[in-house]
C-alpha cells in the first residue's frame, strides 16, 4: 500500500518526511507561473474539442494531454465528459471537463502528457458542492482541494522538485460513501528544463494569496 501525505493549505511544502518534500501548492495562478523559472506553460482549455462523454476505461487524447477514465469497479457510478460552456459547472463560459468521484472505490481520472515528464501542473477548478472528496494525486502525495481554505472554486496547482509522467484526479480515500462533482478547465503544465530546480531556492516563501 502506498504511503501518501495529505496536503492541506496553499503554497506549503509537504508536511513530514515524505517522498516528495519539495512539492509546493498554489492557489493563485500568477504566483504559480512566477515559480516556474521561465519554463513554457502548455494549456489545454478544451475549447477545440467536441463535446463528448469519456466512457469507463477509455482515453481521450486531446493532442496535448491524455485523459483516461480508469474503468473503476463502480461500473460507471461516476461520470467524465467534455461539456459546453453553457452547462452547469462551467468556469469561464467555455468548454470544460467535468467528472464525479463516485463512491468507494472512487473513480480515478489519469492525466498523461504525451510521454513528457512534468514538474508543474495547475487548473481552474469548480465544485458545486464545496469540493469535499476531490483529490489531486501527485506521485505519493494527495492534494485535497477541500482542505484549501474551504475551497470550492478557483485555481489550484503545484510545482515540484520531482518530475511526473502522469497525475490523477481521485476521491478522498477517507470518504467511504460520498460522491462529489467537479469541473476543471485550463489544464496547465510545464516540463523540466535545465536549472528548473533552482526555483526552489525560494521554497521557504509561503505564497498564500488566493485569486479572487
Amino acid at each position: 500500500m502506498l504511503h501518501r501525505s495529505l496536503i492541506a493549505g496553499a503554497a506549503v511544502a509537504c508536511a513530514g518526511a515524505t517522498a516528495h518534500a519539495g512539492l509546493l501548492v498554489f492557489t493563485d495562478r500568477a504566483d504559480w507561473e512566477a515559480a516556474l523559472g521561465g519554463a513554457t506553460v502548455f494549456i489545454e482549455d478544451f475549447n477545440s474539442l467536441t463535446v463528448q462523454v469519456i466512457a469507463d476505461g477509455d482515453t481521450l487524447d486531446t493532442g496535448l494531454i491524455q485523459i483516461r477514465r480508469d474503468g473503476s469497479p463502480n461500473g460507471g457510478d461516476g461520470a467524465l465528459e467534455v461539456e459546453p460552456g453553457s452547462n452547469f459547472g462551467n468556469i469561464d463560459g467555455t468548454n470544460f471537463l467535468s467528472g464525479e468521484t463516485g463512491v468507494t472505490p472512487h473513480e480515478r481520472v489519469e492525466i498523461g502528457f504525451s510521454g513528457q515528464s512534468i514538474f508543474a501542473f495547475g487548473a481552474d477548478w469548480n465544485s458545486p458542492f464545496s469540493g469535499d472528496g476531490i483529490g489531486l494525486e501527485v506521485g505519493n502525495d494527495l492534494i485535497l482541494l477541500d482542505s484549501i481554505f474551504g475551497f470550492n472554486t478557483g485555481f489550484v496547482g503545484f510545482v515540484s522538485t520531482d518530475a511526473f509522467d502522469s497525475i490523477a484526479i481521485v476521491g478522498n480515500p477517507s470518504t467511504a460513501v460520498f460522491q462529489e462533482l467537479w469541473s476543471g478547465d485550463n489544464f496547465s503544465f510545464a516540463i523540466p528544463a535545465p536549472g528548473a530546480a533552482a526555483l526552489f531556492g525560494l521554497a521557504g516563501i509561503a505564497l498564500t494569496r488566493r485569486r479572487r
